[in-house]
């Protein structure tokens, strides 16, 4: 079983504030599956991945822009962990946060499933990375890889789901 931190299941409930039916539910499904509401998950506590795609699902589905909530929720990965003092200050170009987000994945997931990042291609403005999601959607990883480009000021940038749970980042 595959295990990611609290801390991301917190994030997607939080977005969800505008929603608050949805938020409601998830807060239930949360009580049930893991004997806590939203607001009392540990950050840094493991939880199942099936628990965290289950909280993008009902995220997804309150959206008006359905999945794409998804991609959304990834943006605002990497800006969170910045603002937590997560990302060492020297770490500022895209190449090295899509290096160090390779990194850290295996620091917030953990048991069967979670297979490591493989950087098929690195250069400047371009990335290859093959990144399996451990039972919850890749449209996540979309958006981790968007949001990391939008935060190092790139507004031009394009990520590409290629295939194989690959994806090519370019800016």
């Amino acid at each position: 079983m595959a295990e990611v931190k609290g801390k991301f299941i917190v994030l997607a409930c939080s977005l969800m504030g505008a929603y608050p039916k949805a938020q409601e539910e998830a807060n239930q499904f949360l009580k049930k599956t893991a004997n806590r509401e939203w607001t009392e998950l540990e950050q840094e506590g493991w939880y199942d991945t099936d628990i965290f795609n289950e909280i993008m699902n009902l995220y997804a589905k309150s959206s008006i822009s359905g999945k794409t909530a998804i991609v959304t929720l990834g943006r605002k990965v990497y800006p969170t962990i910045k603002k937590s003092g997560g990302i060492p200050a020297h770490i500022n170009t895209p190449l090295q946060l899509i290096k160090f987000e390779a990194d850290g994945f295996l620091q917030n997931h953990r048991g069967n499933g979670v297979v490591p990042r493989t950087i098929l291609k690195a250069v400047e403005k371009e990335v290859r990375i093959k990144a399996p999601a451990p039972g919850y959607s890749e449209l996540l990883y979309e958006g981790v890889y968007m949001g990391i480009l939008e935060m190092t000021g790139v507004t031009t940038g394009k990520v590409e789901n290629v295939g194989d749970s690959t994806f090519k980042i370019t800016w």
